[in-house]
């Protein structure tokens, strides 16, 4: 019963996705996790938001091609979960631009353009017009409470804007994680909760399975690194930690919750992305979803996964405060609510799907926060790296490709390569 194809660490969004495609293709396998059920950790906490604008082509097509199989979800995972199914709004998206700024966007278009992503480019009215009581004025580069400038204007202006009408998000993650679980038991896969690895199993350079906390051995042919914020702690059991080129670390995020008022959904609830203020929304119910842009100013809160501090800090002011700053009628409240959670995140923001140097270890890393729309996709990804070397390829030197039906493209794999050099990118924008 501990032998299989294939082990998979970790039961995240990404893990599940890897058993469905996986388990279709007739392997074995497990998933071991941690916590105690699918999606429950940092899968949990993601904002969930489904859009195309990427400045690299391959990250641009591969969400594009995900986001008509969240359109079709029951369909494409074909199994009944009696939980029901995690819904896609197609509420669109628009990113502002700060005069002067429209350069920063051109390979985002380019990208779309290529991709066949449709998008409209808004003027100053337009904007005004689709977000009633907005500012368009410009309070960049963001700066902290702690700055005396804080919130004041610093002269320029939001001028234009990428309105993207296929985009979106997804109501509950982790109950999308669920259902990708189910559909992976129904071909067959087994997961395993409560359930930390203490060891990745290594004999001539070749990985052969995990051992668990509880003593239990698991032998596979296969042993895939799917632990999000954990992936950088499962390369270091796995001995593979420094032939790496492209590095990983668990990133702590605040996410805010706060009541829309009437007017901010009076023209609909798209999401909208403000890189001038440093803050991202997204309509859930009748809240708006308040995350960061990552700016500079706030620095990267490296923590140990499994000790961070879990309750929320002045960054849930501060992001209330950006938004507040571009939507002055938002009402803050005086009790903080929503979620604290964690990204696994890469030199680059773009993860590493990939063999290793090691025979048999195979990496689904550093999704940056961003790798959740791309789950339908994540699995197949993987599943055609490892096929490649099964039938005796060899990834590094042939990569393997994904042909994306509903685009009627193929794209190479090569891109998420753990050796590539570190692609020009700053946030989850990338």
């Amino acid at each position: 019963m501990n032998k299989y194809d294939v082990v998979t660490i970790g039961a995240g969004v990404i893990g599940c996705s890897i058993a469905l495609a996986l388990s279709k293709r007739g392997l074995r396998t497990l998933n071991v996790d941690s916590l105690p059920a699918a999606g429950y950790g940092s899968t949990s906490h993601s904002s969930a938001i489904i859009r195309p604008i990427y400045s690299h082509l391959t990250s641009c097509a591969i969400a594009h091609e995900s986001r008509f199989l969240w359109q079709d979800w029951q369909n494409f995972l074909g199994v009944v979960d009696d939980r029901g199914f995690a819904q896609y709004t197609e509420c669109g998206g628009i990113v502002l631009i700060r005069e002067g700024e429209e350069h920063l966007y051109e390979d985002n278009l380019s990208s779309m353009s290529a991709v066949g992503v449709e998008y409209e480019l808004l003027n100053a009215s337009e904007i005004e017009k689709l977000y009633p009581g907005i500012t368009l004025t410009s309070f960049g580069p963001p700066k902290t409470l702690a700055d005396e400038k804080f919130g004041q204007t610093s002269g320029g202006k939001i001028t234009s804007a990428i309105l993207v009408p296929a985009a979106g998000y997804v109501s509950d993650p982790q109950l999308a994680s669920h259902n990708l679980q189910m559909a992976a038991k129904n071909h067959g896969a087994d997961f395993m909760f409560n359930a930390p690895v203490s060891t990745v199993i290594t004999d001539k350079n070749v990985a052969g399975g995990v051992v668990l906390k509880n003593g239990d051995v698991i032998s596979s042919g296969i042993t895939i690194n799917a632990s999000g914020p954990h992936s950088s702690i499962i390369n270091q059991m796995a001995g593979i930690a420094d032939s790496l080129k492209i590095t990983t670390r668990a990133v702590r995020h605040e996410v805010v919750y706060l009541p829309a008022d009437a007017r901010h959904f009076q023209m609909g609830g798209r999401f909208l992305v403000d890189t001038d203020a440093g803050f991202y929304q997204r309509p859930d119910g009748a809240d708006l979803l308040i995350g960061t842009t990552d700016p500079e100013c706030d620095g990267m809160n490296v923590v140990n996964p499994d000790h961070y501090n879990a309750s929320f800090t002045e960054q849930w002011t501060l992001q209330a405060y950006r938004a507040a700053q571009r939507f002055p009628e938002l009402g803050i409240s005086n009790t903080a609510r929503g979620t604290v959670g964690l990204y696994d995140v890469s030199d680059d923001w773009i993860p590493i799907y990939d063999k290793s140097d090691l025979g048999g270890f195979y990496l689904a890393i550093g999704t940056s926060g961003n790798q959740f729309k791309n789950a339908p996709l994540a699995g197949e990804i993987m599943a055609e790296i490892i096929v490649r070397d099964r039938n005796g390829g060899n990834h590094d030197t042939e990569p393997a490709s994904l042909h994306l039906p509903h685009l009627q493209r193929t794209v190479g794999l090569d891109f998420y390569s753990r050796n590539r050099t570190i692609q020009a990118t700053t946030s989850v924008m990338a």
